[in-house]
């Protein structure tokens, strides 16, 4: 799927995000992603993004390599070259989202793979590669799996929806120390890249 738009929005009625990915061709997939989801892919799509901007890729190394494992964080406090790495970040992840669009209204598909109605993800997967390839799949429990390629912007635009439209769903999970690349701030319920 070439990724043309994303939104995610707060669904009071299921207590749960609804992520709508729409391609260049027209093709809609929607998800619904539960508190307990968001949770686990909260801190993963955080670590992620971190690895992604310390192993920024060569130019000259665009190959398909190995799967590069992501080591969790431990519960330390952080060291003063920490907090200026994490800083910095910050300045580069705010640097990406300043180049997204988010004026641009979401266009709904004219087509939908697996549905108009959102399917309930029962687990996300990242794969990170050494060229900073990006896979994220989505998987149900009812065996349906969306696998996403996604490049680095991507990546961040996720995270950043994510910030967007956490106050709406009072989870109290953007406020969790430790863990949040960047510090929320109250949006609308709806998010849109």
């Amino acid at each position: 799927m070439n990724i043309h738009q994303m939104q995610i929005s707060y669904s009071n009625q299921e207590d749960r995000l609804v992520m709508n990915i729409n391609s260049a061709e027209g093709e809609e997939i929607r998800l619904f992603l539960t508190r307990r989801i968001v949770v686990s892919f909260w801190d993963i799509l955080n670590q992620t993004i971190n690895h992604s901007l310390i192993n920024k890729p060569d130019l000259n190394d665009m190959e398909k390599t190995p799967v590069v494992p992501i080591t969790l964080a431990s519960g330390k406090e952080s060291t003063p070259q920490q907090m200026q790495q994490q800083m910095e970040h910050q300045a580069e992840h705010q640097n990406i989202i300043n180049k997204s669009d988010y004026t641009t209204p979401f266009n709904t598909g004219n087509t939908f793979p697996i549905g108009k109605a959102p399917i309930l993800i029962d687990k996300i997967t990242i794969n990170v590669y050494e060229n900073t390839n990006i896979a994220l799949i989505f998987a149900s429990a009812d065996g349906q799996d969306i696998n996403l390629n996604l490049n680095s912007q991507l990546l961040h635009n996720i995270l950043d929806l994510l910030i967007r439209v956490m106050p709406s769903t009072e989870w109290d999970i953007g406020s969790m120390d430790g863990s949040s690349l960047l510090i929320t701030e109250p949006q609308k319920g709806l998010a849109l890249h």
